[in-house]
């Protein structure tokens, strides 16, 4: 599973089995059916989802110590739309793209699109680590039940298999940092549908890392990734012409923490989801014959 952050420098279908033997008593849970709701449930969303374009406004923000603000928001507004693709070797890769409309208002720059914690025009979807086809790269088990917006929910906690070697990338002021196979996550599963209503993933441990030689000056000792934090939030979205409810992104709050010479130590990202619209192609027809009037 792989993480990649810019950070700034310097400034399966199968029906659920649930039994209530005694009145009020909570219902018992089964890891491998709940994983199989949640595969096949995902499988169906996303293939209606590809149909689906999004705004997605996302501001960030970085804090000094003791949280005091390191200037002014930076918000950012997108269209989005998720597409999947099944690789060589079978398995399924879900990607989401991004184009960036406006930045505080305004039509973006080049270099708005290089800017640290703008996120990726082209990214993984999180949720991919609860498909059938890549259950197998996961170890999971079943937390708690809990009340996720009014429905019961299956706590599905996974950590990965296999952990890489961690990749990190400079570019002017913004670190890369790329972690496949570093966070421990969990996904909330609503027990009678299936549905995902929220997932959550948290670094497992501390990078530390150093500048490259040629910023070995500016930036001496050891820089250490603290924390890294993601929830997302999932709602129920209705449409029309056919009539469907798709479970999409509501919310995504991303949180950094990182200590080191020249670096911002709070980072903070919020990405919301609004005018969900399907994807419709336009076209017009062309008659090879001169027009005559």
């Amino acid at each position: 599973m792989r993480r990649q952050h810019r950070i700034a420098a310097a400034v399966v279908g199968a029906g659920l089995a649930i039994s209530t033997t005694t009145l009020g008593q909570e219902p018992a849970v089964d890891l491998d059916t709940t994983l199989a709701l949640a595969g096949a449930q995902l499988l169906r969303r996303y293939e209606r989802a590809q149909r689906i374009v999004s705004t997605e406004t996302v501001t960030v923000r970085s804090f000094l110590h003791e949280m005091r603000s390191n200037g002014p928001p930076r918000r950012l507004e997108y269209e989005r739309r998720l597409e999947w693709r099944t690789e060589e070797d079978g398995a399924p890769v879900v990607r989401v793209f991004r184009e960036l409309r406006s930045v505080n208002g305004r039509e973006p720059q080049q270099a708005d699109l290089d800017a640290c914690l703008t996120p990726l025009s082209e990214v993984d979807d999180p949720l991919w680590v609860l498909l059938p086809a890549r259950q197998a790269e996961f170890e999971y088990s079943l937390g708690a039940l809990d009340m996720i917006d009014g429905r019961l929910a299956a706590r599905l906690e996974y950590v990965p298999r296999e952990r890489a070697a961690a990749e990190i990338g400079w570019d002017e002021d913004c670190v890369s940092i790329s972690l496949p196979g570093w966070y421990r996550g969990e996904a909330w599963v609503d027990v009678a549908s299936g549905d995902v209503l929220r997932l959550d993933e948290h670094l497992r441990g501390r990078l530390e890392f150093r500048a490259p030689q040629d910023r070995s000056p500016a930036r001496p000792g050891t820089i250490a990734l603290e924390r890294s934090d993601l929830s997302i939030r999932y709602r129920p979205v209705a449409f029309d012409d056919p009539t469907e409810t798709l479970m999409l992104p509501d919310t995504i709050e991303r949180s950094w923490t990182i200590r080191g010479s020249g670096f911002v130590p709070r980072y903070f990202r919020i990405q919301e989801f609004s005018d969900h619209r399907r994807f419709v192609t336009s076209g017009r027809l062309v008659n090879d014959d001169p027009v005559r009037e």
